[in-house]
């Protein structure tokens, strides 16, 4: 692209940020992700969609039916997150620690690649011990065999948990898909703020929160709210 291959150049989703080549023309955002007084720097002139976003979401051909929520056959609140591990740091997990500890018997389960590991599975453990969570609390899953299992996988979950201030996108769609509220944090960058976007084109714009404090609020009144049939 630095070699000018086409007359005009228009760069979209892959990469959350500006490419720094003056001879990308364009970047496809929406007014949530990068509305017009964002402070965050782009080369590119940016084409914003309004009342929609600047992604869409197709599911996978074979998803499994979405069932009762967890809460009904547990009777505890069990929050999730199946976001890239690289995007879960200790002020990610200081919030979730938080909310777990504000919401009696609930548990965490979290999904990624790197949980095949037991020593960075430990390293997991530890650091929400450090607030006062028992490892039998959390549930660390590595990657299952089958896109299906993976979707099937978001049955066990309650609530997920978004991550900042690099959102999810794939994970929050995922989610949604299959019945799942998602809890996101709104920032300053287009990485944080893809979780807004796509919560407010689903109508869930009550579940951005728009400070650390809220979102733990959000989360919270989330499960204390939920009744064991499963309804929010």
């Amino acid at each position: 692209m630095a070699h000018r291959p086409c007359p005009v150049q228009v760069t979209w989703i892959g990469y959350p940020n500006s490419t720094g080549l003056p001879t990308v023309d364009y970047r496809i955002a929406d007014t949530t992700t990068d509305p017009v007084d964002t402070k965050q720097k782009y080369i590119e002139k940016l084409i914003r969609f309004d009342k929609n976003a600047f992604l869409c979401y197709t599911p996978p051909r074979s998803v499994p039916d979405v069932g009762s929520v967890p809460a009904e056959a547990n009777k505890f609140v069990t929050f999730g997150s199946f976001n890239n591990l690289a995007k879960i740091h200790a002020k990610v997990l200081t919030l979730w620690a938080k909310i777990l500890n504000k919401v009696p018997h609930s548990r965490m389960l979290m999904k990624c690649k790197p949980f095949a590991s037991e020593s960075v599975k430990n390293k997991v453990l530890e650091a929400f011990a450090r607030f006062g969570i028992a490892p039998k609390r959390i549930d660390l899953l590595p990657l299952l065999p089958s896109t299906s299992d993976h979707m099937r996988a978001y049955s066990m979950v309650d609530i997920a948990l978004d991550t900042f201030p690099y959102a999810g996108t794939t994970t929050t769609c995922e989610a949604m898909y299959m019945g799942v509220p998602v809890v996101t944090l709104a920032g300053e960058v287009h990485a944080q703020n893809v979780g807004v976007s796509l919560l407010k084109r689903a109508g869930y714009d009550q579940l951005t929160a728009k400070n650390e404090d809220d979102y733990i609020k959000i989360a919270v009144h989330l499960a204390t709210t939920m009744d064991l049939n499963g309804n929010l």
